[in-house]
Order: structure tokens, then C-alpha cells, then sequence
């Protein structure tokens, strides 16, 4: 007889799985409207770090900042789609969407510390 606390887990588990998976296409989306906003309306408040710190001067450091956002944001919204499109398993979306996002704020941080080392 199995107990009801294991497939109380398993429903849990299942929802909690299925709502990181949803944040995958609301975190690309993000990543993409920075990269537009920077692209197309050339707004400066958009180079920034992950928690919205200025990177350096805007216009200095928009490249870099945008095309940050643009691989990564097109990089997780890869995941998601090869998840639909082939079924990838648990471990393997989940680990090339954390590698998206570690990326993503590691290169976000290294151009912050840099952009902080070369102002006057």
C-alpha cells in the first residue's frame, strides 16, 4: 500500500517543475525587452547589471549589455522550446538553463567590476 504523503510530494514536485519551466519563457522575455529597449530605443536604463545596477557610462557599455541579454535571453528560450519540440528530460533543461542563467550573471558582473575599475 503506497502512502498518500509520496504522491503528495509527487504532485508538488510536478507543479513546482512545471512553474520553473514557465519562468524560463518569462526570464528569456526579459532578457529580450532589455536587449530591444537597448537596440531599438537606445534607453540607457536598461545596461545594467541583474539587479539593475548602471553599468559604467550607458552608451559605453550598451554592446556588451545587449548582446549579453540577446544570446542569453535567445538561449533560454532555446530550452524552452527544446523542451516542447523534443522532450528534453528534467536534468538536462535544467542544467542548460542554469548554465544560460550563471552565464548571464557572471558576464553581467564581470562588465559591472570592469566598468567600476576603469572610471575615473
Amino acid at each position: 500500500m503506497k502512502s498518500t504523503m509520496g504522491k503528495e510530494m509527487e504532485v508538488w514536485f510536478v507543479w513546482l517543475v512545471r512553474l520553473m519551466f514557465l519562468g524560463l519563457f518569462l526570464m528569456a522575455g526579459g532578457m529580450l525587452f532589455r536587449a530591444w529597449a537597448i537596440a531599438i530605443r537606445k534607453d540607457a536604463r536598461y545596461v545594467a547589471d541583474w539587479r539593475g545596477r548602471k553599468i559604467g557610462e550607458g552608451n559605453t557599455w550598451a554592446t556588451i549589455v545587449l548582446l549579453v541579454n540577446a544570446f542569453c535571453g535567445l538561449g533560454l528560450l532555446g530550452v524552452g522550446i527544446s523542451v516542447l519540440l523534443l522532450g528534453l528530460e528534467l536534468t538536462t533543461w535544467m542544467s542548460l538553463a542554469a548554465f544560460v542563467l550563471w552565464t548571464y550573471y557572471f558576464v553581467l558582473q564581470l562588465a559591472f567590476q570592469r566598468a567600476k575599475h576603469l572610471s575615473p
